[in-house]
């Protein structure tokens, strides 16, 4: 295929739905690698539900649209974010996607100004950045290709300049953040992200797109050193540099754009892993705490109006990885099934559906377990 001098609306469309495909086909890999800020498995999970998001709204502008594809970008990645990872995710593509409305031909300068813009907002986003993460290789990346722009780089010369960069920075991660180091892993957000530039130089430059680890079930060495740092998060988390709180927290929040900073300071005194998106009145809001009811009334006090607001249990998400995950690692030794020990419960349910989307949910509901149905919904017990 030949190598394009600009990013039109129909590589950039094309490099978007990239993006998600392959965050997709790489969502088990990345999940592996998920240790910070809470060792749950789901950063490629999340991810790839927040590009779903995205395309989706992207799908709804006309193709030749730039300006429209531009804005389904940005409010399709503030309304779909998931988890952390994906908020985050989600200023990256709002900036990324902001700096590239009402410029529908794009070459090497305008690139680059568009990750400088997605790395700001990115770090602006989070009340507390933290090197070693998706921040470090995002920043480190539009310096890179800021430096090619400047020298007059093409296009696809620039995009290589940040994916190069890119990669040493993720490479270093566990340098900068001991918990990466202690289980023999790189940062699962800033994998993650090094996609998006691997999407590109796809579809400018015919670049292969990196191969997915196959989902077989075995995890290796580095799954077992990943396992001892999410068994020793579950027994001890203040030992570790992870998050301490038990609960997740998000929902959108209607509050003037004036008051957010003080939302965030309310925030900031009963949580961490804060990461708050958006603008013009409407945001996207992350916090990790063990108060859930104060984190709702954070923004009643300021006089705003949260919506969709989702819990989820992270201690019970760390067990229940840690229990996935020591199955797979007696699989790999003994190539042979082996039972799962769940945590002794003295009441439980189980749920009788079809449909993973079913299954997802029960399973967002503390169901401990599902089975599948079949056609008569009756299975053989």
């Amino acid at each position: 295929m030949p190598t394009l001098e600009r990013l039109n609306t129909a590589a950039l469309r094309e490099s978007v739905r990239t993006f998600r495909d392959t965050v997709r086909e790489h969502s088990h890999g990345l999940n592996r690698l998920n240790v910070y800020p809470v060792p749950d498995g789901d950063t490629g999970t999340n991810m790839a539900r927040t590009l779903d998001a995205v395309v989706a709204e992207m799908d709804t502008a006309a193709d030749d649209d730039h300006d429209a594809t531009c804005d389904a970008i940005s409010y399709g990645s503030l309304m779909g974010a998931r988890g952390n990872s994906g908020v985050i995710l989600s200023q990256i593509m709002r900036g990324f996607a902001g700096t590239l409305r009402e410029q529908a031909d794009v070459q090497g300068a305008k690139f680059a100004e568009a990750l400088q813009a997605a790395a700001v907002g990115a770090y602006e986003a989070v009340l507390k950045p933290i090197e070693g993460t998706i921040l470090t290789v995002c920043r480190e990346s539009a310096e890179a290709a800021k430096v090619a722009a400047d020298e007059g780089g093409t296009l696809v010369e620039v995009v290589r300049a940040a994916r190069a960069a890119g990669k040493m920075a993720l490479d270093n991660t566990p340098e900068l953040l001991q918990v990466l180091k202690d289980a023999g892993v790189v940062d699962a957000g800033g994998a993650g992200f090094l996609l998006l530039l691997d999407s590109v130089l796809y579809v400018v430059d015919g670049e292969p797109l990196p191969v997915a680890e196959p989902d077989d079930g075995t995890m290796g060495a580095v799954g077992a050193a990943f396992d001892a740092v999410a068994h020793r998060h579950a027994a001890a988390p203040g030992e570790l540099d992870v998050s301490e709180q038990r609960y997740e927290v998000m929902y959108f929040l209607e509050l003037a754009d004036e008051r957010i900073r003080d939302f965030k300071s309310g925030w900031g005194a009963i949580g961490d892993s804060i990461v708050v998106v958006g603008g013009d009145g409407l945001w996207n809001c992350h916090v990790h705490t063990n108060d859930i009811g104060a984190a709702v009334e954070v923004a009643l006090d300021l006089g705003g109006r949260p919506k969709a607001i989702r819990v989820s249990d992270l201690f019970e998400e760390v067990d229940e990885e840690h229990a996935k995950r020591e199955a797979e690692l007696a699989l790999t030794a003994h190539d042979a099934p082996v039972a799962v020990v769940l945590p002794e419960v003295t009441t439980a349910v189980v749920a009788v559906t079809s449909g993973d989307g079913l299954v997802e949910l029960f399973a967002q509901l503390g169901v401990q377990g599902v089975v599948t149905g079949g056609q008569t919904m009756n299975p053989s017990t």
